[in-house]
């Protein structure tokens, strides 16, 4: 089995310019995954797609085939992951380059992953024709409410008529996109491209922090360079 990583960086972020290549410990962001990928057992090859020649030089120096840029319409703000397989697929096809049977989508907002558990993803999601998908996952908090006008309303889960509910009392809540494997070869491409049997596989917290904003950013840029006893097992071994 063909097994790609693909690591998706587009250049036209509103809420934090650049960021896919803004520099974490002297290295560009994208850089993390894409060092992460070439580490990990069971990857054959380790792709960037991006709409930016600049960003593709950068995903070339570190390690990944760029081979190709995101057409306008995967580019937009608007493009949905499966805008981008579509792309995909449409641009292997068109280079000659064989279609991967399982790729492994690697967002470059995420800097924390855990070896051992993506590598036991890959072989599950291999040995298990019935797997359409392993996603990671992380717990998170559940007890959400939503604000309209200032007002709190109804929570969006049972809090039996109560003002407090203990975190250790709520039934577990997970969050995902960190990670995920799926089928690909000769499969549609819609928006249930995940398909309906996904294994979750439960990681360390630290892996579900992502930089959509100059804080996480910051945060993110703290631990890397200041709290190496903390992340450095999450962290390319190569980084």
């Amino acid at each position: 089995m063909n097994v790609y990583a693909i690591i998706p960086a587009r250049a036209g972020s509103k809420g934090l310019p650049n960021k896919n290549i803004k520099e974490i410990d002297g290295k560009p962001l994208i850089s993390y995954s894409i060092e992460f990928a070439k580490n990990i057992k069971g990857i054959d090859r380790v792709f960037c797609s991006t709409d930016s020649s600049y960003y593709a030089d950068i995903a070339k120096k570190h390690g990944a085939e760029v081979p190709f840029l995101r057409s306008d319409f995967a580019a937009r703000d608007t493009a949905m992951e499966q805008d981008i397989l579509k792309d995909l697929r449409e641009c292997f096809e068109r280079e000659g380059i064989e279609e991967p049977d399982i790729i492994v989508w690697l967002r470059p907002t995420f800097v924390f992953r855990p070896k051992n558990e993506i590598e036991t993803a890959i072989e599950k999601i291999k040995l298990d024709s019935s797997i359409t998908a392993v996603r990671t996952v992380v717990e998170t908090e559940n007890r959400l409410y939503e604000v309209s006008d200032q007002q709190l309303l109804t929570p969006s889960f049972n809090d039996f008529g109560k003002s407090m509910i203990r975190r250790q009392d709520m039934p577990g809540g997970y969050k995902v996109f960190s990670t995920d494997i799926f089928r690909f070869k000769g499969l549609p491409i819609n928006e249930d491209f995940l398909g309906r049997n996904i294994i979750a596989i439960k990681v360390n917290k630290i892996c579900g922090l992502d930089i959509d904003d100059l804080v996480d950013f910051h945060i993110i840029k703290s631990l890397v360079e200041n709290s190496k006893e903390l992340v450095n097992e999450f962290l390319p071994t190569n980084s």
